[in-house]
């Protein structure tokens, strides 16, 4: 029987493509959580001055996320039509938050930041879980299935 025995070299080479794997799934995972928060401030902002739900325009920005994922290489990771999804409601989770920072604002009277720090990250999420209606739910779902989709095509 011919035994193949791995020699020191071989240990030393899969050492070396499980760092580096590692790297690339941790730096693909960061991208798409900074491409996520940067996408819920934009969603927001544009929420904020067009006087509408943050869920309409993530129509628009979660296949352009996707796209920019995609075009950056960060959605060759495991899992990636789940991450991208998940991203997508992060920026939903966000912009709906910074959209009831301002609702909070408008009725306190107080700035931007001084309403963030009057109640906090808890307030924040009560007021924008209060500001979400069923159809805005169905509108973030189909936006991360739109997400999920563009992910997976190869």
């Amino acid at each position: 029987m011919n035994d193949v025995v791995p020699s020191r070299e071989d240990h030393a080479e899969a050492r070396v493509s499980i760092a580096a794997r590692t790297v690339q799934v941790s730096l693909s995972l960061f991208a798409i959580l900074v491409c996520a928060l940067a996408l819920g401030a934009v969603i927001g902002l544009i929420a904020l001055f067009a006087r509408i739900s943050p869920c309409w325009p993530m129509l628009i920005g979660a296949p352009l996320l996707g796209l920019i994922l995609r075009g950056t290489g960060s959605l060759r990771i495991p899992l990636a039509p789940f991450f991208a999804a998940a991203a997508v409601l992060l920026a939903g989770a966000y912009a709906e938050c910074l959209d009831a920072i301002a609702r909070i604002s408008a009725v306190t009277g107080a700035s931007f930041s001084e309403a963030w720090r009057l109640g906090g990250m808890a307030f924040a999420l009560q007021v924008a879980e209060l500001g979400l209606s069923p159809l805005s739910v169905i509108v973030y779902a189909t936006a991360a299935i739109l997400v999920a989709g563009i992910a997976n095509r190869r």
